[in-house]
């Protein structure tokens, strides 16, 4: 029913249908052009259009050039070519009757067109092997195809390529006796032939749907849509089409007790099948009229075109032996073809392992060429690296031996120098105080102040010494400085509560150096505190194991989202780095931060004395 229209689908190069001396006339035409053309992709374009002139009047010539066809382009290494050869193929089978070759044909289309993803080409075949199936009587297995043609069009958005799909659909449904599917999927496609203009697709659609009318019972409604479809066929001889609307219109007058009537359209359809060549429509037409004839009792005619109907099934059938042999041929080359992809396939394997091999010798030999010849160059890059280190780790142990040097000199001086001169003016103004007989209330004042402000800067002083020189650290160990670090902050900042927790401490293995420098780290994190985090509370743990020391220092102040680099903290990182210990910080805006010290006991030999 709609085989025309898979053809012009997959060819897409004919305008439409044609008659037999068209067709005639055109092969010529293309078969001039032919014998001019270059064996290039061109010539297998002409050798498809040939076969698809062709297919309606001699079935066997579109054979032939379909199989010349595929063969160029095979040779070509045109994948869309073979595959549009195979696909017209398939049709030129289907029109002479070898649906088992037609579905071969088909499938093996289909499967070149997944293997280039031709999804154009996947729904051609997906739609010939449903019509396919469908003229051997198959419409559930028809249906699995076509219903996979349609949801491949949508997928690619191709509504030309979907408008022929839902007749066939249909016509399955047809063959179910489900008229209202039939119904909804014909008149969705007839919908799509108007909207796309697809007159060829219409006219077959007409057809059908005057056939679900005669299934309905609607002889009135069919007769509309045959006689539409016989309209819309003028001057378009489209001899399928037209055989199926005039027996259409047979049936209706036969049901309506109109024999003359209905003889008169079975004549119409055998003289549409003879002007088209369609040699099934021949026998269909010439068999209903014999039976017409034999209902009115006219003998002679009626064994005429039994006779006609037999001389046609037995044309039919020695094309059928034809197109067996050439199917047969076909099947033939398919195979050799198969097999020597295969044997192409399994040579281009073994070269590419064999490339693949000698590669891999090639890698695997320059590898161990270079490991070999940069083995000497990684050592001496590994010994240069390790003396940077050793270099790098010995300078920041200078620096911090002298900067450790250095504040401890400067807290002597302090405590011993200016620490005693203040203490001496401290006693000379007290003692002054108690002698002279000061009258005035404010002489009195004054002299007191003086006295108060040069005790504040002798306790100032001190702690600034015992800051720079912590004495509690070198007699006592980490903790107790740790603790006389923190009592002081209580006279510094009396609204900050100070907690100190200790675990494990005193820790054997670490030195006094590892020692000095955790106290700067916890005195520099101290003072990071009353400068910037405006806390309420401050917690220091120091938890000593037999592997490791860790400081964590904790407050609730305002936190940071991302830190900053300053002076101190960059001071924090350098004494870290040196311990090789994990520094690790944990904060977030408004829930206060955490700074976390892991120092392993296997401190660097080279270090700073406290």
């Amino acid at each position: 029913m709609k085989s025309f229209l898979l053809v012009l689908l997959c060819c897409l190069s004919l305008a439409g249908p044609v008659s037999a001396n068209q067709s005639t006339a055109q092969a010529d035409s293309l078969l001039r052009l032919l014998k001019v053309s270059r064996p290039d992709t061109n010539r297998v374009n002409l050798l498809i259009q040939l076969a698809w002139a062709r297919t309606d009047d001699s079935p066997l010539s579109a054979i032939s050039y379909g199989q010349r066809g595929r063969q160029l382009a095979h040779e070509l290494r045109f994948p869309r070519g073979e595959c549009r050869t195979l696909l017209m193929l398939g049709w030129a089978f289907l029109r002479s009757g070898n649906y088992p070759t037609a579905v071969q044909s088909m499938q093996a289309a289909r499967r070149l067109a997944e293997q280039v993803n031709y999804r154009s080409g996947q729904v051609h075949a997906d739609n010939g092997m449903g019509y396919a199936h469908l003229e051997q009587g198959s419409p559930r297995l028809a249906l699995r195809y076509l219903f996979r043609a349609v949801r491949r069009a949508e997928a690619l958005h191709d509504m030309p390529l979907l408008t022929p799909i839902p007749g066939n659909i249909g016509q399955a449904y047809l063959q179910l006796n489900k008229t209202d599917s039939a119904r909804h999927y014909i008149e969705w496609g007839y919908r799509l032939d108007l909207q796309q203009q697809d007159w060829h697709s219409e006219i077959g659609d007409l057809a059908l749907l005057g056939d679900v009318a005669m299934q309905s019972g609607q002889p009135q409604q069919a007769r509309t849509y045959y006689r539409r479809c016989i309209e819309r066929a003028q001057y378009r001889p489209i001899s399928y089409a037209l055989c199926q609307a005039w027996l259409g219109l047979a049936r209706v007058a036969s049901q309506q007790n109109q024999p003359t009537e209905a003889l008169t359209y079975a004549q119409r359809a055998l003289e549409a099948s003879e002007q088209g060549g369609y040699a099934r429509g021949i026998l269909i037409a010439s068999e209903a009229l014999a039976n017409q004839y034999e209902a009115r009792g006219d003998t002679a005619r009626a064994f005429a075109h039994l006779r006609r109907a037999s001389q046609t099934n037995s044309r039919l059938f020695s094309l059928n032996r034809l197109v067996q042999v050439q199917a047969l041929d076909f099947g033939e080359q398919l195979r050799r073809q198969e097999r020597g992809d295969e044997r192409r396939q399994q040579e281009a394997e073994r070269r590419q392992n064999l490339l693949l091999g000698t590669l891999l010798l090639l890698l695997l030999g320059s590898g161990v060429g270079y490991l070999l010849i940069n083995r000497q160059h990684l050592r001496r890059e590994v010994a240069l690296v390790q003396d940077r280190q050793q270099l790098e780790r010995r300078y920041a142990a200078e620096i911090m031996q002298v900067e450790e040097k250095e504040r401890r000199r400067v807290g002597a001086d302090l405590h011993d120098g200016v620490g005693q001169l203040l203490c001496a003016a401290h006693m000379n103004l007290a003692a002054l105080q108690q002698q002279l007989p000061l009258a005035e209330p404010q002489q009195q004042s004054l002299l007191a102040t003086a006295v108060a402000t040069i005790d504040e800067s002798v306790r100032e002083i001190r702690s600034i010494s015992h800051g720079l020189a912590p004495v509690a650290l070198l007699e006592r160990g980490l903790a107790p400085a740790a603790q006389q670090l923190l009592s002081r902050l209580r006279y510094s900042d009396p609204g900050l509560a100070v907690r100190l927790h200790t675990v494990g401490l005193p820790v054997p293995g670490l030195s006094v150096a590892a020692q000095a420098l955790v106290y700067r780290i916890l005195q520099e994190a101290v003072q990071n505190v009353l400068r910037h985090a405006q806390a309420t509370e401050l917690t220091v743990q120091l938890l000593g194991t037999a592997t490791d020391l860790t400081m964590m220092v904790e407050d609730n102040g305002l936190g940071f989202e991302n830190i900053t680099d300053g002076l101190g903290m960059h001071n924090i990182r350098l004494r870290a780095r040196y311990l090789n210990a994990q520094l690790e910080f944990d904060s977030e805006p408004g829930h206060g931060t955490t700074l976390t010290l892991r120092v392993p006991l296997q401190t660097p030999p080279a270090a700073p004395a406290a």
